[in-house]
């Protein structure tokens, strides 16, 4: 198992996170990377940070999940 973190910043093609990703990665998101992940298609397991740079749609879709 690895662990994946997506942080805020530049994010490379959706598509190119996507092809990185094994069905056993630990997925965490740090704060706005969280936005990344979704986009990407991937709910994380574990969200991290003060979550101040996510939109209520952002973090209602993480915690529906």
């Amino acid at each position: 198992m690895r662990a994946i973190i997506f942080a805020n910043g530049e994010f490379p093609d959706p598509q190119t996170a996507r092809d990185l990703l094994r069905s056993d990665d630990l997925i965490i998101a740090a704060d706005g990377g969280t936005r990344h992940a979704l986009a990407a298609g991937v709910i994380p397991h574990v969200v991290i940070g003060d979550l101040d740079s996510l939109s209520p749609a952002d973090l209602a879709q993480v915690e529906a999940a």
